[in-house]
Protein backbone atom coordinates (compact mmCIF):
# COMPACT_ATOMS: atom_id res chain seq x y z
CA UNK A 1 0.00 0.00 0.00
CA UNK A 2 0.87 3.40 -0.41
CA UNK A 3 1.06 5.69 2.50
CA UNK A 4 -1.96 7.38 1.45
CA UNK A 5 -4.37 4.22 0.90
CA UNK A 6 -2.24 3.25 4.43
CA UNK A 7 -4.06 6.85 6.01
CA UNK A 8 -7.40 5.75 4.22
CA UNK A 9 -7.70 2.47 5.72
CA UNK A 10 -6.97 3.43 8.84
CA UNK A 11 -9.90 6.26 8.72
CA UNK A 12 -11.91 3.72 7.28
CA UNK A 13 -10.76 1.78 10.41
CA UNK A 14 -12.22 4.35 12.58
CA UNK A 15 -15.27 4.38 11.03
CA UNK A 16 -15.17 7.28 9.14
CA UNK A 17 -17.22 7.75 5.68
CA UNK A 18 -15.94 8.88 2.53
CA UNK A 19 -16.49 12.75 3.22
CA UNK A 20 -15.24 12.54 6.49
CA UNK A 21 -11.87 11.11 5.67
CA UNK A 22 -11.52 14.02 2.62
CA UNK A 23 -11.94 16.41 5.13
CA UNK A 24 -9.23 14.39 7.47
CA UNK A 25 -6.42 14.48 4.88
CA UNK A 26 -7.21 17.26 2.81
CA UNK A 27 -8.43 15.57 -0.36
CA UNK A 28 -11.46 15.71 -2.50
CA UNK A 29 -14.50 13.33 -1.57
CA UNK A 30 -14.44 11.61 -5.08
CA UNK A 31 -10.31 10.95 -4.14
CA UNK A 32 -10.99 8.90 -0.72
CA UNK A 33 -13.89 7.15 -2.84
CA UNK A 34 -11.49 5.94 -5.58
CA UNK A 35 -8.90 5.03 -2.86
CA UNK A 36 -11.44 2.95 -0.91
CA UNK A 37 -12.47 1.27 -3.65
CA UNK A 38 -8.95 0.49 -4.70
CA UNK A 39 -8.33 -0.60 -1.04
CA UNK A 40 -11.62 -2.94 -1.19
CA UNK A 41 -10.59 -4.47 -4.34
CA UNK A 42 -6.95 -5.25 -3.72
CA UNK A 43 -7.82 -6.86 -0.37
CA UNK A 44 -11.33 -8.20 -2.05
CA UNK A 45 -13.22 -7.30 0.93
CA UNK A 46 -17.30 -7.05 -0.22
CA UNK A 47 -17.72 -4.11 2.08
CA UNK A 48 -16.31 -1.16 4.25
CA UNK A 49 -16.93 -3.50 7.55
CA UNK A 50 -14.63 -6.20 5.68
CA UNK A 51 -12.09 -3.29 5.13
CA UNK A 52 -12.52 -2.10 8.65
CA UNK A 53 -12.17 -6.11 10.10
CA UNK A 54 -9.40 -6.29 7.46
CA UNK A 55 -7.36 -2.92 8.60
CA UNK A 56 -7.71 -3.94 12.23
CA UNK A 57 -5.95 -7.12 11.50
CA UNK A 58 -3.17 -5.24 9.93
CA UNK A 59 -2.85 -2.71 12.48
CA UNK A 60 -2.68 -5.52 15.36
CA UNK A 61 -0.87 -7.95 13.72
CA UNK A 62 0.51 -6.50 10.42
CA UNK A 63 -0.39 -9.18 8.18
CA UNK A 64 -3.85 -10.66 6.69
CA UNK A 65 -2.02 -13.87 6.38
CA UNK A 66 -3.67 -15.29 10.30
CA UNK A 67 -7.00 -16.21 10.24
CA UNK A 68 -9.48 -13.22 11.21
CA UNK A 69 -11.67 -15.50 13.48
CA UNK A 70 -8.53 -15.32 15.82
CA UNK A 71 -8.62 -12.17 16.09
CA UNK A 72 -11.72 -12.32 19.05
CA UNK A 73 -8.78 -14.34 20.73
CA UNK A 74 -6.03 -12.46 20.16
CA UNK A 75 -7.58 -8.80 20.98
CA UNK A 76 -11.81 -8.67 22.22
CA UNK A 77 -10.99 -11.67 24.48
CA UNK A 78 -7.27 -11.50 25.44
CA UNK A 79 -6.53 -11.54 29.24
CA UNK A 80 -4.55 -8.44 29.06
CA UNK A 81 -5.54 -5.14 28.55
CA UNK A 82 -4.82 -3.58 24.94
CA UNK A 83 -5.10 -0.10 23.42
CA UNK A 84 -4.45 1.70 19.94
CA UNK A 85 -3.80 5.01 20.20
CA UNK A 86 -3.20 7.09 17.03
CA UNK A 87 -1.95 10.47 16.38
CA UNK A 88 0.42 12.83 18.41
CA UNK A 89 -3.04 13.50 20.79
CA UNK A 90 -3.19 9.26 21.10
CA UNK A 91 -6.72 8.96 20.16
CA UNK A 92 -7.97 5.94 21.68
CA UNK A 93 -9.04 4.00 17.94
CA UNK A 94 -9.60 0.14 19.83
CA UNK A 95 -9.50 -0.94 23.17
CA UNK A 96 -10.33 -4.42 24.30
CA UNK A 97 -12.89 -5.65 27.15
CA UNK A 98 -9.78 -6.16 29.66
CA UNK A 99 -8.43 -2.21 29.23
CA UNK A 100 -12.18 -1.15 28.75
CA UNK A 101 -12.65 -2.42 32.22
CA UNK A 102 -9.92 -0.06 33.57
CA UNK A 103 -11.98 3.39 32.31
CA UNK A 104 -15.13 1.32 33.15
CA UNK A 105 -16.74 3.61 29.99
CA UNK A 106 -16.55 3.45 26.28
CA UNK A 107 -13.89 5.50 25.39
CA UNK A 108 -13.36 5.53 21.78
CA UNK A 109 -12.70 8.24 19.78
CA UNK A 110 -11.24 9.92 23.14
CA UNK A 111 -7.87 10.85 23.91
CA UNK A 112 -6.21 8.98 26.23
CA UNK A 113 -5.71 11.91 28.53
CA UNK A 114 -9.86 11.94 28.46
CA UNK A 115 -10.20 8.41 28.58
CA UNK A 116 -7.65 7.86 31.27
CA UNK A 117 -7.08 11.34 33.48
CA UNK A 118 -6.01 9.49 36.49
CA UNK A 119 -3.70 8.24 34.78
CA UNK A 120 -2.78 10.15 32.01
CA UNK A 121 -0.17 12.23 33.90
CA UNK A 122 2.32 9.58 34.48
CA UNK A 123 1.60 7.09 31.24
CA UNK A 124 1.78 10.69 29.41
CA UNK A 125 5.03 11.17 29.35
CA UNK A 126 5.86 7.44 28.63
CA UNK A 127 3.86 7.58 25.41
CA UNK A 128 5.84 11.27 24.26
CA UNK A 129 8.72 9.49 24.64
CA UNK A 130 8.12 6.28 22.09
CA UNK A 131 6.21 8.70 19.97
CA UNK A 132 9.01 10.57 19.88
CA UNK A 133 11.76 7.67 19.45
CA UNK A 134 10.01 4.79 17.97
CA UNK A 135 11.71 2.94 20.72
CA UNK A 136 9.06 0.64 22.56
CA UNK A 137 9.14 0.89 26.70
CA UNK A 138 8.66 -1.31 29.29
CA UNK A 139 7.10 -0.43 32.93
CA UNK A 140 6.96 -3.10 35.67
CA UNK A 141 4.52 -2.55 38.67
CA UNK A 142 3.55 0.84 37.57
CA UNK A 143 1.89 2.65 39.87
CA UNK A 144 -1.47 4.55 39.02
CA UNK A 145 -4.43 5.16 39.11
CA UNK A 146 -7.51 3.75 37.37
CA UNK A 147 -10.84 1.47 37.92
CA UNK A 148 -10.49 -1.70 39.64
CA UNK A 149 -13.77 -3.59 40.66
CA UNK A 150 -15.50 -0.90 39.88
CA UNK A 151 -14.13 1.84 42.31
CA UNK A 152 -11.16 4.20 40.84
CA UNK A 153 -8.29 3.31 43.39
CA UNK A 154 -4.26 3.03 43.10
CA UNK A 155 -3.24 0.06 40.93
CA UNK A 156 -0.19 -1.28 40.07
CA UNK A 157 0.50 -3.08 36.22
CA UNK A 158 3.19 -4.44 33.95
CA UNK A 159 2.70 -2.28 30.51
CA UNK A 160 4.10 -2.54 27.07
CA UNK A 161 4.40 1.04 24.92
CA UNK A 162 4.90 -0.17 21.16
CA UNK A 163 5.06 2.46 18.70
CA UNK A 164 3.22 1.51 15.46
CA UNK A 165 4.57 2.57 12.52
CA UNK A 166 3.89 3.38 8.88
CA UNK A 167 5.87 0.93 6.60
CA UNK A 168 9.32 2.57 6.52
CA UNK A 169 8.16 5.90 7.91
CA UNK A 170 7.42 7.66 10.89
CA UNK A 171 5.59 6.58 14.00
CA UNK A 172 1.75 7.24 13.68
CA UNK A 173 0.49 6.17 16.75
CA UNK A 174 1.00 3.41 19.96
CA UNK A 175 0.08 0.40 21.15
CA UNK A 176 -0.30 -0.21 25.05
CA UNK A 177 -0.61 -3.85 26.35
CA UNK A 178 -0.78 -3.91 30.13
CA UNK A 179 -1.21 -6.82 33.19
CA UNK A 180 -2.82 -5.68 36.28
CA UNK A 181 -0.27 -6.89 39.07
CA UNK A 182 -2.04 -5.34 42.14
CA UNK A 183 -3.01 -7.76 43.87
CA UNK A 184 0.39 -9.50 42.77
CA UNK A 185 1.88 -6.18 44.87
CA UNK A 186 -0.31 -6.31 47.25
CA UNK A 187 0.11 -9.63 48.51
CA UNK A 188 3.47 -9.64 48.18
CA UNK A 189 3.46 -6.10 50.59
CA UNK A 190 1.88 -7.94 53.25
CA UNK A 191 4.18 -11.35 53.23
CA UNK A 192 7.11 -8.33 53.46
CA UNK A 193 4.85 -6.83 56.59
CA UNK A 194 4.02 -10.29 58.20
CA UNK A 195 7.80 -11.69 57.67
CA UNK A 196 9.11 -8.52 58.93
CA UNK A 197 6.60 -9.20 62.08
CA UNK A 198 7.62 -12.58 62.77
CA UNK A 199 11.45 -12.14 62.64
CA UNK A 200 10.97 -9.99 64.88
CA UNK A 201 9.44 -12.22 67.10
CA UNK A 202 11.49 -15.30 65.77
CA UNK A 203 14.60 -13.51 66.99
CA UNK A 204 13.22 -12.17 70.73
CA UNK A 205 11.96 -15.97 71.55
CA UNK A 206 14.12 -17.91 74.02
CA UNK A 207 13.31 -21.27 72.14
CA UNK A 208 15.31 -21.93 69.25
CA UNK A 209 13.75 -22.47 65.94
CA UNK A 210 14.95 -24.25 63.21
CA UNK A 211 13.27 -23.57 59.87
CA UNK A 212 13.98 -25.47 56.56
CA UNK A 213 12.57 -25.67 52.87
CA UNK A 214 10.85 -28.88 50.89
CA UNK A 215 14.64 -29.63 50.17
CA UNK A 216 15.68 -29.65 53.68
CA UNK A 217 17.93 -26.78 53.40
CA UNK A 218 17.73 -24.76 56.50
CA UNK A 219 16.47 -21.45 55.76
CA UNK A 220 16.04 -19.95 59.21
CA UNK A 221 17.75 -20.20 62.34
CA UNK A 222 17.10 -17.99 65.46
CA UNK A 223 20.23 -16.58 67.62
CA UNK A 224 18.29 -18.98 70.48
CA UNK A 225 18.71 -22.31 68.23
CA UNK A 226 22.76 -21.62 68.04
CA UNK A 227 22.71 -20.67 71.84
CA UNK A 228 21.76 -23.71 73.09
CA UNK A 229 22.72 -26.08 70.20
CA UNK A 230 26.42 -24.84 70.10
CA UNK A 231 26.89 -25.92 66.82
CA UNK A 232 27.37 -23.43 63.83
CA UNK A 233 23.55 -23.37 62.53
CA UNK A 234 24.02 -21.92 59.13
CA UNK A 235 21.94 -21.27 56.61
CA UNK A 236 21.88 -23.06 53.00
CA UNK A 237 22.92 -26.60 55.36
CA UNK A 238 21.24 -29.47 54.76
CA UNK A 239 19.37 -31.12 57.34
CA UNK A 240 21.41 -33.82 59.08
CA UNK A 241 22.38 -35.38 62.29
CA UNK A 242 24.43 -31.85 63.00
CA UNK A 243 21.53 -29.44 62.02
CA UNK A 244 19.12 -31.79 63.54
CA UNK A 245 21.38 -30.96 66.58
CA UNK A 246 24.69 -32.27 66.92
CA UNK A 247 24.94 -36.07 68.10
CA UNK A 248 21.04 -36.53 68.87
CA UNK A 249 20.38 -38.79 71.76
CA UNK A 250 17.16 -40.23 73.21
CA UNK A 251 16.89 -39.40 76.36
CA UNK A 252 18.01 -43.10 77.83
CA UNK A 253 21.33 -42.22 75.90
CA UNK A 254 20.17 -44.29 72.60
CA UNK A 255 21.45 -42.64 69.42
CA UNK A 256 18.99 -40.97 67.39
CA UNK A 257 19.23 -42.21 63.54
CA UNK A 258 19.14 -39.47 60.80
CA UNK A 259 15.36 -40.68 59.62
CA UNK A 260 13.95 -40.12 63.58
CA UNK A 261 15.33 -36.91 64.05
CA UNK A 262 12.83 -34.38 64.83
CA UNK A 263 13.15 -32.45 61.68
CA UNK A 264 14.02 -35.01 59.18
CA UNK A 265 10.32 -36.69 60.56
CA UNK A 266 8.68 -33.36 60.20
CA UNK A 267 9.85 -33.00 56.48
CA UNK A 268 8.37 -36.18 56.00
CA UNK A 269 4.49 -34.68 57.11
CA UNK A 270 4.88 -36.07 60.42
CA UNK A 271 4.37 -33.68 63.53
CA UNK A 272 6.52 -34.24 66.39
CA UNK A 273 5.11 -33.66 69.76
CA UNK A 274 7.20 -32.32 72.19
CA UNK A 275 9.77 -35.27 73.64
CA UNK A 276 13.00 -35.00 75.75
CA UNK A 277 16.77 -35.40 74.49
CA UNK A 278 20.22 -35.24 75.11
CA UNK A 279 22.71 -32.97 72.61
CA UNK A 280 26.33 -32.61 72.80
CA UNK A 281 26.98 -28.40 73.25
CA UNK A 282 30.40 -28.28 71.60
CA UNK A 283 31.22 -25.20 72.71
CA UNK A 284 30.46 -26.10 76.72
CA UNK A 285 31.96 -29.58 75.54
CA UNK A 286 29.33 -31.20 77.64
CA UNK A 287 25.58 -32.43 77.23
CA UNK A 288 22.32 -30.62 77.59
CA UNK A 289 18.79 -31.76 77.63
CA UNK A 290 16.62 -30.79 75.47
CA UNK A 291 12.69 -30.65 75.19
CA UNK A 292 12.23 -30.76 71.14
CA UNK A 293 8.84 -30.50 68.87
CA UNK A 294 8.76 -30.00 65.18
CA UNK A 295 6.23 -29.51 62.53
CA UNK A 296 5.53 -29.38 58.66
CA UNK A 297 4.82 -26.93 56.51
CA UNK A 298 2.29 -27.06 54.04
CA UNK A 299 1.28 -24.93 50.77
CA UNK A 300 -2.05 -23.96 49.76
CA UNK A 301 -2.41 -27.12 47.60
CA UNK A 302 -1.02 -29.52 50.85
CA UNK A 303 1.93 -30.53 49.95
CA UNK A 304 4.88 -30.48 52.02
CA UNK A 305 6.62 -26.54 51.66
CA UNK A 306 9.45 -27.19 54.81
CA UNK A 307 9.38 -27.83 58.59
CA UNK A 308 10.13 -26.25 61.81
CA UNK A 309 12.00 -27.86 64.45
CA UNK A 310 11.37 -25.92 68.25
CA UNK A 311 13.70 -27.31 71.03
CA UNK A 312 14.37 -25.38 74.73
CA UNK A 313 17.65 -26.30 77.07
CA UNK A 314 15.93 -28.12 80.02
CA UNK A 315 17.54 -27.10 83.70
CA UNK A 316 19.30 -30.00 85.60
CA UNK A 317 17.23 -30.70 88.69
Amino acid sequence: MTARQRQVLDLVVQGLGNKAIAGELGISEQAAKEHVSTLLRRFGATSRAALAEIGTQLQILGSTDVDVSWLPYLFVAAPIGMQVLRGPDYQVVAINHTARKAADRDVVGLTFGDAFPEAAPLLLPLLDEVYATGEPHSESEFEAIWVRDGVLQPSYGDFVLQPIREPDGPVTGVMIFGADVTERVMTRRRADELSAEQLAIFDLMNDGVVVADATGAVVKVNDAARRIAGVPLDLNMLVGHQVALAQLRHADGRAVAHAEAPLVRALGGETVAWADYVAFNAKRQADVRLRVSAKPMRSREGSIAGAVLVFRRLREA
